[in-house]
């Protein structure tokens, strides 16, 4: 036996007894540790808010159809060096840009109108051509095929304000009845899924008889809206009105904190100009709801900790209230 520095050569050194039995101990320890976090992963479909409600029955945590947040990394973060996003319009191929320049993005909220007016991606003909046809898909239809595209490119789309209470509240898009509950579907999205969603217009023309429309300002899109082209006959700037609520997507960027332009940690939805902490909304979770109005499963994105948020905008979401509307407005959480 070759002699080590344990070892004299004469026999095992004490020592060298005391650092084998400590090696072993840190080992069971360890397996102990793995043992303990994978039978805690295995009740993750409950939230660790134990004062709020979780969703017992029809909103599931699907890790095992995820096996992956959506970015491992903050999706709302623009690079340094970000080439500017934008896409055309099937209307008239004119060319919108999804904002990327931060300045910009600090200073724009809701305060400010969308001076460039609305904007819809295909041309007002067909779409009161089509609309006039009638048969236009179902909103949760619509919502769940670009769900599946989101899904499909590890995008960044989540259910947001009235729709993210009505899913943990009621614990659907619908009442009992299969009529929905809100009048639209409110999403937060990162950069790149905003303009990633806007390339599906052709195919939610063809598809199911809806259309597109953006809220510009210095040339920015700060809105999009998805509507059903069925009973679509009002065309100026607000709530779409159709025969099926419409789909708002709300751009999301990550900014700097006020007073510390170093420290990006801070989540910014342009349109409403509210702020999040970022631990508030990333990872973002993924989540299946087996909803009265389809058929099909849902599998949705929502926020990190979406009881926290629900509880910031709203105070006591489990209450339902008319004011809940206008409280989400420039709030921080």
């Amino acid at each position: 036996m070759v002699p080590t520095s344990d070892d004299d050569g004469n026999g095992p050194n004490p020592l060298g007894l005391e650092r084998k039995c400590l090696t072993n101990n840190v080992f069971l320890l360890g397996s102990l540790v793995f043992v303990l976090y994978n039978l805690i992963g295995s009740f993750e479909m409950t939230y660790p808010n134990t004062t709020s409600p979780p969703l017992q029955r029809q909103l599931i945590l699907r890790k095992d159809l995820f096996p992956n947040v959506v970015s491992p990394s903050n999706p709302t973060r623009l690079s340094p060096n970000m080439a500017k996003l934008w896409f055309a319009s099937n209307a008239d191929e004119r060319k919108y840009e999804v904002p990327t320049d931060m300045e910009w993005i600090k200073k724009y909220g809701r305060g400010l109108d969308a001076d460039g007016g609305v904007r819809y991606l295909t041309n007002r003909t067909w779409i009161e051509t089509r609309g006039k046809q009638g048969n236009c898909a179902g909103a949760l239809q619509v919502f769940n095929w670009i769900m599946k595209q989101v899904i499909e490119k590890n995008g960044c789309l989540m259910v947001a304000y009235g729709q993210l209470i009505h899913i943990h509240r009621e614990e659907d898009f619908v009442n009992k009845l299969g009529k929905f509950i809100d009048d639209d579907i409110d999403l937060w999205a990162s950069p790149e899924t905003v303009a990633h969603v806007a390339t599906l217009e052709r195919q939610l023309n063809s598809k199911f008889g809806w259309t597109m429309r953006c809220f510009i300002h210095d040339g920015q899109v700060v809105l999009v809206q998805i509507v059903a082209t069925c009973g679509h006959t009002s065309f100026r700037r607000g709530k779409s009105k159709s025969s099926q609520p419409g789909i708002e997507v709300y751009p999301m960027f990550t900014i700097p904190r006020q007073g510390n332009e170093t420290q990006y940690d801070v989540i910014k939805d342009i349109w409403q100009g509210n702020q999040y902490l970022e631990q508030s909304i990333f990872p973002v979770k993924k989540v299946t709801l087996k909803s009265r109005g389809m058929e099909e499963p849902l599998d949705l994105q929502i926020p990190h900790h979406p009881f926290q948020l629900m509880e910031c905008l709203y105070g006591n979401w489990m209450v339902p209230s008319s004011k809940h509307a206008s409280n989400h407005m420039k709030v921080v959480c």
